[in-house]
């Protein structure tokens, strides 16, 4: 009965260690979105750099707190899962705030985008790693007279339209005004990140199988 209930406790265990991380990390998220939303990449680097930070102290607690204080021998494939958290967090963190900025982004087109017609006058173009220069967008002539700088590849000449943030927050793009981002992508990587931290906090929650108390063998 004892090692019945340990195996049901084990992981329950591991979500209530992952859960103040793992709010953390959400929370560290959104404060990159809304500081990406408001164009203000400073603090949006300062954010990241913050969160890297937190994520290589969040390790060095769990592999100290299992060293230091856990009298069982951890096994390697208990380090591999912990490593295999770690990079999970990251990987799935870093997607979620792309996809976080891209979703934001896509909002502020949708709820204050303005669109108007225009005519491509020009190709913009980046030199690659070969040394030739690429195009990576084009620059559109608008009816008013402004001229705007948009990725796509539209021909030289051709009558385009193009959406484009009043308040200038985020970049203009090709086409009408978008619809709401779904946020689908983005709660798939707020999941994944979820898993990630339980990977992690398994290290520190006890082995998946324990004697019951009493027994002998």
């Amino acid at each position: 009965m004892g090692k019945t209930a340990w195996a049901l406790l084990w992981p329950v265990r591991c979500v209530l260690v992952a859960a103040v991380p793992w709010g953390i990390s959400s929370w560290m998220l959104g404060l990159e979105q809304d500081t990406w939303r408001e164009n203000e990449h400073g603090p949006t680097i300062v954010i990241v750099l913050a969160y890297l930070f937190f994520c290589l102290g969040k390790l060095v607690v769990y592999a100290f707190v299992r060293v230091r204080w856990m009298d069982e021998r951890t096994s390697t494939a208990r380090w591999v899962v912990f490593w295999a958290g770690a990079a999970v967090v990251v990987i799935s963190s870093f997607a979620a705030g792309g996809f976080g900025a891209r979703d934001a982004e896509q909002r502020i087109l949708h709820d204050r985008g303005v669109t108007a017609a225009g005519v491509v006058t020009g190709i913009r173009t980046h030199t690659g790693d070969s040394g030739a220069p690429r195009q990576d967008g084009v620059y559109v002539r608008l009816d008013d007279g402004r001229s705007l700088s948009v990725d796509g590849e539209p021909r030289v000449g051709s009558t385009v339209q193009v959406t484009a943030d009043p308040l200038g927050k985020v970049g203009p793009r090709l086409g009408r005004r978008p619809a709401p981002p779904t946020g689908q992508l983005l709660e798939v990587f707020l999941v994944v990140l979820a898993v990630g931290h339980v990977m992690e906090a398994s290290l520190v929650c006890g082995p998946l199988t324990r004697k019951a108390p009493g027994t002998t063998g």
